[in-house]
């Protein structure tokens, strides 16, 4: 039923996912048994999912259905849902290994008088991997590589490139409830098709989680992004989201603002996220 309730609400178009997280919501807390004592086990794992949200130094395996929401400043709108797996193993007690698969599946809805009609259908596939290791108690560091592919059902869904992105990142919490992630990225294209400009960009980010009461969470995220094919030209974005563990079973129901300080076409993007961890994380001994 589930299944049937969130396939009809996808079918109507961009307007909204709200129905489907709100149903799982009352799934998990109505249908499922409560847990009846939350160990410091069962804590631990709880935190370990919101901070892997925005922490890449943490590898649990999961799988998650992103439901992304782009407004352009020129009337377009574009919404994307994106399904990811990530699966991880342990190497030792410091070290895990873990592969990433990103399907997504786009529409985009034309202003009315654009001579344009709406368009949709499968986006760029994304597969990668990484390994994370964890240096004590408070310290993380990790880092990966990922294949951006071009295989858009229609060019105006995808980027209309082949492209490498590789990542490394640095967890540390400074407190029992304040996390901080910051990262080095880097892309840059191997073939472009359609006529599309070579791809070579550094991105440079600080996410920060705040774990609250009754296993709720705040992230934040500053991320700056130097264009080297367009001048040398900086891009600054910040986003803030709100996320939930669901007490009784490894569910996290995430929510994220977007905004661009730099300008451009897009004037902001939502993004809510539904996330299911098929094993705990794996606190160092």
């Amino acid at each position: 039923m589930p299944i049937t309730i969130c396939a009809r609400v996808l079918s109507i178009g961009i307007p909204w996912i709200d129905a489907c997280l709100v149903g799982l919501s009352l799934i998990a807390a109505g249908v499922l048994p409560a847990a009846d004592v939350t160990t410091d086990s069962d804590a631990t794992a709880a935190e370990d999912q919101l901070k892997q949200l925005n922490d890449r130094t943490i590898i649990g395996s999961y799988i998650s259905l992103d439901t992304e929401w782009d407004q352009f400043k020129h009337g377009t709108e574009k919404a994307t849902w994106t399904a990811t797996g990530l699966w991880g193993w342990p190497v030792n007690d410091r070290q895990d290994w873990a592969v990433r698969f990103k399907l997504p599946v786009v529409y985009e809805r034309m202003t009315e008088g654009s001579g344009h009609a709406d368009i949709g259908g499968v986006g760029d596939v994304e597969i990668g991997g990484g390994t994370a290791f964890r240096l004590n108690n408070g310290w993380r560091t990790g880092g990966g590589i990922e294949l951006h592919a071009d295989t858009a059902s229609n060019s105006a869904l995808g980027e209309s490139v082949w492209r490498l992105h590789s990542l490394w990142a640095v967890g540390h919490d400074v407190t029992k409830w304040l996390t901080l992630a910051p990262a080095v990225e880097y892309s840059q294209s191997l073939a472009e098709e359609n006529d599309v400009a070579s791809q070579s960009y550094l991105e440079l980010s600080l996410p920060t989680t705040f774990i609250l009461p009754y296993d709720w969470s705040v992230g934040t995220k500053y991320k700056a992004k130097v264009d080297f094919e367009n001048g040398d030209h900086w891009i600054h974005t910040v986003d803030v989201g709100i996320a939930k563990r669901i007490s009784n079973i490894p569910l996290v129901l995430s929510a994220t603002l977007e905004k661009s300080l730099s300008g451009g076409a897009k004037k902001f993007q939502i993004s809510f996220t539904i996330t299911y961890y098929f094993e705990r994380y794996r606190s160092p001994k």
